[in-house]
């Protein structure tokens, strides 16, 4: 496919579980070590859980792969078995013969005499079910009798459940606490940051032989978004944004490429979060609907609250004020932008000036912490501190931190973007990157009638009513100003979309 034409050896991107491949962040580090933990022989269950796609089935592989030979393992992922069932793939597992009919209670006897002659031999036993979160409640009782089995002194055989979140709220139930309670370890695994997304596709690269950078900076900004720092997201969003490079005979991925695989394998209304979470925006008609029933109980509690993100009072007391984002840096920038820079890889970062040759731009914002917090980007935000202003990202802050001016945030705007507002019947450039934005196709068959009655046939770059619509949707759903005027910030929320 693509792999001469970038210089690899193999693919570097794919979904399979290769441990050969394996990136230990200091997350899958973390994880890594509990699994560890089961060869003590002091914990008898531990538990892994992690999102779809993080990573878990990979690290139990380089896990078993590492064991050392006096361990004998079990690696099971088909949970939906009965407790007959789970004792026999176990025996199978282990290379324990036993006999086709026999009931559970002389399997357990079996399976109880063979860890007892391995453990005197110096043995150990592991067990690992993947996709625990399936278990239904009686095979996980059969897993806490599995416990059970024990000299005075150790655990014969260390039970490993490896399962997504959902796991942790079936472990949480009252009547699955006896299991619970025998759980030495527990570790979630957490999707990657940025720095963790840029190293993992260096790594990726390197080892599939690749001689020169494959993603420019901006790329691999455009992967971490998209992907909200899932492994397997980014695996697939990387090899197609390779493979429409190469189609186009380039040998950098540049953030086009990024988008279009995010078109091609992201669901169109769907986002991620580099912090974890996923959801779907909602559409006006959904959205209505929703407000119809929740406005009863929202009757007495709207009063309380602002009418939109614009109308929030601002920490330092000044009342009325709107959300205000201006293009242009007011004061020294120098440590924030390169704060900023050094989690965008921009090497060249110092100051806003040095930005736009790198395709990106300061942004300063007067919003609420709260909101800032919630931004998939990197926010520097400044402290009162003994010495003057010390700028720290707004992520890395606890809850009621109070600012002391106003925030920085570095973005791509679209390249005809030129500071100035645009409303409703201008034409602009950069209303065409809005379109594309927001899915809204420029209209056909319309006439624009001007001032002295000349009519005109408007192109994508005229902004017509149905477009302003969909921006005062997304104004709204977003916290904005209502006002369907394109200025920095519905263009940088527009930015921070998936498109």
């Amino acid at each position: 496919m693509y792999l001469e034409h970038f210089g690899l050896q193999r693919l570097p991107f794919t979904i399979a579980p290769d441990p050969d491949l394996l990136y230990l962040s200091r997350g899958h580090q973390e994880a890594l070590a509990h699994l560890h933990y089961a060869l003590t022989g002091h914990g008898g269950l531990v538990c892994l859980t992690g999102e779809v796609g993080t990573g878990k089935t990979t690290l139990c592989r380089a896990f078993l792969h590492q064991l050392p030979a006096h361990v004998r393992s079990a690696y099971l992922f088909n949970p939906q078995l009965s407790a007959t069932e789970l004792l026999h793939s176990l025996c199978d597992e282990l290379g324990i013969v036993v006999a086709e009919q026999a009931s559970p209670r002389e399997l357990f006897n079996r399976l109880n005499h063979e860890l007892l002659q391995g453990y005197a031999a110096g043995q150990r036993f592991i067990c690992i079910i993947d996709e625990a979160q399936s278990m239904p409640v009686p095979l996980l009782e059969q897993v806490r009798l599995l416990t059970n089995l024990e000299t005075d002194k150790e655990k014969l055989l260390t039970v490993i459940l490896v399962g997504q979140p959902e796991l942790r709220q079936q472990l949480a139930r009252y009547d699955l606490r006896q299991l619970s309670q025998r759980i030495t370890a527990r570790y979630h695994l957490q999707h990657l940051g940025f720095r963790e997304t840029r190293a993992y596709l260096q790594h990726r690269c390197r080892l599939a032989g690749a001689q020169q950078p494959l993603f420019s900076a901006a790329a691999q900004w455009q992967l971490w978004r998209a992907s909200g720092g899932i492994p397997r997201l980014l695996n697939s969003l990387a090899d197609r944004a390779l493979l429409g490079a190469y189609a186009n005979g380039k040998t950098l991925v540049t953030p086009q490429w990024v988008r279009g695989a995010q078109r091609e394998i992201l669901p169109a209304r769907a986002y991620f979060s580099p912090h974890g979470k996923s959801g779907w925006l909602l559409s006006p008609g959904s959205l209505v609907l929703l407000l119809l029933i929740l406005l009863p109980a929202l009757w007495w509690w709207l009063p309380s609250l602002p009418r939109t993100l614009e109308a929030v009072v601002l920490s330092s007391g000044s009342s009325g004020q709107h959300l205000a984002a201006t293009d242009h840096a007011a004061g020294p920038a120098l440590n924030p932008v390169h704060l900023l820079g050094r989690e965008l890889g921009l090497p060249a970062a110092q100051d806003c000036s040095a930005l736009p040759a790198q395709g990106w731009r300061c942004l300063w914002l007067e919003w609420p912490l709260e909101y800032l917090q919630r931004l998939a980007v990197p926010v520097a935000v400044p402290q009162a501190g003994t010495s003057g202003t010390v700028w720290q990202l707004a992520q890395h802050l606890a809850a009621g931190a109070r600012l002391s001016g106003r925030s920085l945030v570095l973005w791509q705007p679209p390249a005809s973007f030129d500071r100035k507002l645009i409303r409703p019947g201008n034409q602009h450039d950069t209303v065409r990157w809005v379109r594309y934005r927001l899915g809204v196709a420029a209209p056909s068959g319309w006439q624009v009638i001007g001032p002295q009655g000349q009519s005109s046939q408007p192109d994508d770059a005229f902004y017509d009513p149905l477009l302003a619509q969909a921006v005062l949707e997304f104004q709204q759903q977003h916290g904005l100003k209502a006002d369907r005027i394109l200025g920095p910030q519905t263009l940088f929320m527009l930015w921070l979309q998936e498109g």
